[in-house]
């Protein structure tokens, strides 16, 4: 049976009081540029892991909406870059938040309505957080502010007022593999799609302990000898067999890291919509194909795959 990947959505609530998608490229793009800014451009590849780090974070998130304000997503990353010992990126990163430009008072009514859906409690419970909220404010004289702090203040007393303690987070995994290292472990199979310019896998670091496979349909197609038109039929029984070749390799990694629970995974295939187009001939609806070989390609993937990319 195919396993279907199913995206979880995240929404970031600017500024602005608009809200967007969370573009994890977007921000991998904004910290390479702090990077370089810093004089750090050899550090940078870090930026991915970061970027990786705050979207699976963001996409586990145990809330009724999966919104998070610009500003607490930026915190986060600010902490991250602090944690990993880049100060001096941090400070760059920070210097280019933007302004607030929208303000919403500071009524019952108001900020009732704005929060209500954003944090997982009960009605009672929201009262509090609500009182409480209301009390700082007046404490502080804040009659206006921007929407993502009244989020954030909002979550903070609700963390406050947690019943019980929260738990203890998981200990990061201490050992790292380099890519060096990873390309000794690959099974003979796996090493001849590396040389072949179908697989690669990025080293693995402490930031965010992930597994990160890179496919080329293009070098899939010249060592697979086929030539184009194909059919579906013709490349899916090639790609369930080159799926149990990334477990293979997911199982050797996560042993050899001596990890308990599988490590996440993330599939990126750049050339799959230009296969598909050359290959099968498809133009509308290619997205939807796309989709359907990952699925193929993830199928026989233990554990939590949960990104895959086509561009």
């Amino acid at each position: 049976m195919v396993k279907a990947i199913t995206p979880v959505r995240v929404d970031v609530l600017n500024f602005d009081g608009t809200r967007e998608p969370f573009d994890a490229t977007e921000l991998q793009t904004r910290l390479i540029g702090c990077f370089l800014a810093a004089g750090r451009g050899d550090s940078s590849f870090m930026a991915e892991d970061i970027a990786l780090a705050v979207e699976y974070t963001l996409s586990h998130v145990d809330r009724p909406e999966s919104v998070f304000g610009r500003g607490e997503i930026d915190a986060a990353v600010i902490r991250l870059l602090e944690e990993a010992g880049l100060p001096d990126v941090a400070k760059i990163f920070r210097r280019g938040q933007p302004e607030t430009r929208l303000l919403v008072n500071a009524s019952r009514e108001t900020l009732s309505a704005l929060l209500r859906g954003h944090l997982a409690c009960s009605a009672e419970r929201f009262e509090r957080v609500l009182g409480e909220l209301l009390a700082a404010a007046e404490k502080l004289g804040i009659n206006e502010a921007s929407p993502h702090l009244w989020l954030e203040l909002a979550r903070h007393f609700e963390r406050e007022t947690e019943d019980e303690e929260p738990p203890c987070p998981e200990p990061m995994i201490e050992r790292t593999l380099t890519k060096d290292e990873i390309l000794g472990l690959l099974p003979p199979e796996a090493l001849t799609l590396y040389k072949a310019g179908v697989l690669r896998i990025n080293g693995i670091t402490m930031l965010f302990p992930c597994i990160h496979f890179y496919l080329s349909m293009t070098c899939f197609a010249a060592m697979e000898s086929l030539k184009p038109p194909v059919i579906e039929l013709q490349v899916e029984p090639l790609l369930y067999k080159l799926s149990g070749v990334l477990e293979n390799v997911r199982t050797i990694l996560t042993e050899k890291l001596g990890a308990e629970e599988p490590l996440p995974c993330i599939l990126s295939i750049p050339d799959m919509l230009d296969f598909i187009a050359e290959f099968l001939a498809v133009t509308d609806g290619a997205e939807k194909t796309a989709a359907e070989l990952g699925s193929i390609l993830s199928s026989r993937v233990e554990g939590e795959l949960f990104k895959i990319s086509f561009s």
